[in-house]
């Protein structure tokens, strides 16, 4: 495939996302934009009257839970506050700076060691700068403006997104002693109760998902999309989070105010540091592996 020119990267991106996402999403409405994928990715129509499965019941709370928390937690920035205010900043990646500005993304706010560059409003939306001196910034910058320019609300429909303020955050890059970036560490809970957890296994490599009981009892089952769904063919020995009891319990108070979240941590042996709060984990598009393992968290989650 040809290499597209960079100055043409945005106007297409522009283009295909306006197409794709925002004026289907403005003419169809919320909950007729989420029938119809939900309908196109399952097979079936959904059920937003009375919630049975697990993804129809986070689609539900899309659509209705629509509190200032919600977008204050979504904001990676704002939501550095509140961890602050309520756990501490002992956990927080240290902040090198913010940036307004796409146009800011320059090698003089990048420090001479690793960090990490990411957009406030989405996922996805980072870029690793190991070495400040090797980093095309006129790439970067291209990139950066498209993450500040997109609205990840039209794309997912989490409304959580839809009114955060972009900026650009440049973090310290946590890596391991043997120069890696760390695993995650990913908490969900349902009605403040810890249902299980994911680890991301060598992210920059093999890049699979281990999922855990609370009491970390490796399980038969994985909870993701089928483009990442992967067959683990090696046998899992990953060894308990020396901390893993703290990061239950800070996921546990976050917990209290909300139907449906998942609570990331990086692990850093003896010590561990917040990644993020997701109010809808895989936007309500994910599914078991295998399917039968569905109905005891379906259950798990109860809505009014």
């Amino acid at each position: 495939m040809p290499m597209i020119p960079l100055n043409e990267i945005y106007p297409l991106r522009r283009l295909h996302y306006a197409l794709n996402y925002e004026i289907p999403l403005k003419l169809l409405g919320e909950e007729r934009t989420e029938r119809k994928r939900f309908k196109d990715t399952f097979g079936f129509e959904p059920n937003l009257e009375n919630p049975q499965t697990l993804n129809e019941k986070i689609i539900w709370l899309k659509l209705h839970d629509h509190r200032d928390l919600c977008t204050l937690v979504a904001d990676k920035y704002r939501v550095r506050d509140y961890w602050a205010e309520n756990f501490g900043p002992e956990h927080l990646i240290p902040l090198v700076g913010k940036l307004d500005s796409w146009k800011d993304v320059r090698r003089e706010v990048f420090p001479d060691y690793p960090t990490i560059l990411k957009c406030n409003n989405g996922a996805g939306t980072w870029h690793i700068v190991r070495d400040p001196d090797a980093v095309d910034y006129k790439w970067l910058r291209k990139h950066a403006r498209i993450w500040m320019n997109f609205n990840h609300y039209y794309a997912t429909r989490e409304w959580q997104y839809k009114n955060v303020k972009p900026c650009l955050l440049i973090e310290k890059l946590l890596l391991t002693p043997e120069g890696k970036v760390p695993e995650d560490v990913k908490i969900f809970f349902f009605n403040g109760e810890c249902a299980f957890i994911y680890k991301v296994i060598n992210r920059e490599t093999d890049n699979y998902r281990a999922f855990f009981s609370p009491e970390w009892e490796l399980l038969p089952f994985q909870f993701t999309s089928k483009a990442k769904y992967k067959v683990i063919d090696k046998p899992i020995t990953e060894p308990r989070p020396q901390r893993l009891d703290d990061m239950i319990a800070i996921g546990s108070e976050i917990a209290k105010n909300f139907k449906s979240v998942r609570v990331d941590f990086y692990d850093m042996g003896e010590e561990f540091y917040y990644g993020e709060i997701t109010l809808c984990h895989g936007g309500g598009y994910n599914s078991f592996f295998p399917p039968e393992y569905e109905e005891k968290y379906a259950k798990m989650l109860k809505i009014d």
